[in-house]
């Protein structure tokens, strides 16, 4: 089941309808679903559209002609970008659409791509130039310096993000919630990697043929996803590695693999730039950046799942030793692995609940504490410091008093004072713990039918 960007296809659809040129950038990581988007905003309007390949500029150019006019002789290629892109817009009587897809590729080696476009901009016909991107990192750290004034003309950014958990649930309309909630932690948000998941098949077999079967499509998607954004992938191997395995502090990480604190932290930053990695700072220094202390931890499920359980055992899934590895070393550590990611889906639970005014007050900080006694899953703020925490329970037991009181525990070491508790919880809650809080208005239970 496709599901739709309507508020993305929105923004598109306003810059059409301007009068005036418009200069869109649209971006995000490759399968993230730029190409679906383009596809339903083209439809029915005078379009051309050409995905750039790394080559010379002579060959880019005749690509570009072949793809737009047709099979021509060379005598009929038009051998300069301005004229070519001039001569597409003439062909129409209405507002025309230029799409360049990975468009980082074609500026590379053709940097007077850039004059055709700024002659473009100069004449009366209003036009609109998207230029795409699956190099995120080329956009936001090294494109505009390279544009100069072609900077100007940009009318809008457009950043395609991953699905959220309620995408999901309309994504895959014949899973429960629970299921919902493996896909969401083992897979991501990448549309075109969820296109591998089928409903038909248990969580066990599809994690083996996605993950562990080495003639499938996405066994080795990360390095081809480091590779295309990276230099030395051996050393992000190295580090997405360790944090897989729970090394969290950057002396664990330097322990581990042996590179220099100020190297890691250069990595870890590029890392956190490709929305990869996070950083947890302690409470008291969020909005620091340069924060000291902290926690590192891998946000993208797909790469998490990989580096946690593909990478380790590489060697004996190219043996084909799939079947195993999943028994071994995946099966009896899943539930574990898990209950982080719920305790993602549970924030953007409340996340969409404060959005729509559904909570007791508007929180605008939102986090996760790490103490030498156990984790406190959610924590928001409201301005006036008044504070939520959540617990967040992937076990197949009920939530008890026990869970409660160890949660009120660590708000009182991590120096909170809770206004307002949500317990979730995937196989409900004891009877006693219902028992407690029965009438208590500061403590919400949450199971998975509510999400």
């Amino acid at each position: 089941m496709l599901v739709k960007r309507t508020a993305e296809l929105k923004l598109l659809e306003k810059q059409y309808d301007s009068l005036q040129s418009n200069l869109v950038i649209l971006y995000g990581r490759k399968g993230i679903g730029k190409t679906s988007l383009l596809t339903e905003f083209m439809e029915g309007k005078p379009s051309y559209y050409y995905a750039g390949v790394e080559c010379e500029n002579k060959m880019q150019l005749e690509r570009i002609n072949q793809q737009w006019m047709g099979s021509l002789s060379m005598d009929g290629l038009i051998l300069d970008y301005h004229h070519l892109f001039l001569s597409m817009l003439r062909r129409q009587n209405q507002k025309a659409i230029i799409v360049l897809d990975e468009f980082h590729l074609i500026w590379r080696n053709n940097p007077e791509v850039l004059e055709a476009f700024i002659k473009l901009f100069d004449q009366n016909t209003p036009f609109m130039l998207l230029l795409c991107s699956s190099s995120t990192r080329w956009v936001e750290n090294e494109m505009v310096g390279s544009m100069g004034n072609f900077a100007t003309f940009i009318t809008a950014y457009l950043k395609l993000k991953e699905f959220t958990f309620v995408d999901f649930v309309n994504r895959f309309p014949k899973s429960s919630v629970e299921n919902c909630i493996y896909i969401n932690a083992i897979l991501g948000g990448v549309p075109e990697y969820l296109n591998e998941w089928q409903e038909s098949r248990s969580v066990k077999n599809n994690i083996i043929e996605i993950f562990l079967n080495k003639d499938s499509r996405l066994f080795t998607e990360p390095w081809q996803f480091l590779k295309q954004e990276l230099r030395e992938p051996a050393v992000y191997n190295t580090i997405l590695a360790a944090l897989a395995e729970g090394n969290r502090k950057l002396n664990d990480l330097h322990a581990v693999t042996g590179y220099s604190r100020a190297k890691i932290i250069v990595y870890l930053k590029n890392l956190i730039q490709l929305d990869v990695v996070e950083k947890l700072v302690p409470l008291g220094d969020e909005g620091r950046e340069n924060a000291k202390k902290g926690l590192y931890r891998i946000t993208d499920h797909f790469l998490g799942f990989w580096y946690r359980f593909v990478f380790p055992n590489m060697s004996r899934l190219l043996l084909g030793q799939g079947e195993e590895v999943y028994r071994e070393k995946i099966e009896p550590n899943l539930t574990d692995y898990l209950g982080e990611y719920f305790a993602d889906v549970c924030t953007e639970f409340l996340k969409l609940m404060n959005q729509h005014q559904r909570l007791s007050g508007n929180y605008l900080w939102w986090d996760r504490w790490y103490g030498k006694n156990g984790t406190i899953d959610i924590i928001a703020k409201e301005q006036n410091g008044n504070t939520l925490i959540g617990k967040c329970l992937w076990e197949n037991r009920n939530m008890d008093i026990v869970d409660y009181e160890k949660l009120l525990s660590l708000s009182k070491e991590a120096g909170l004072k809770e206004d307002i508790c949500y317990l979730f919880s995937k196989t409900g809650f004891s009877n006693e713990l219902k028992s407690l809080v029965q009438g208590m208005d500061r403590v919400r239970l949450v199971g998975l039918e509510d999400l």
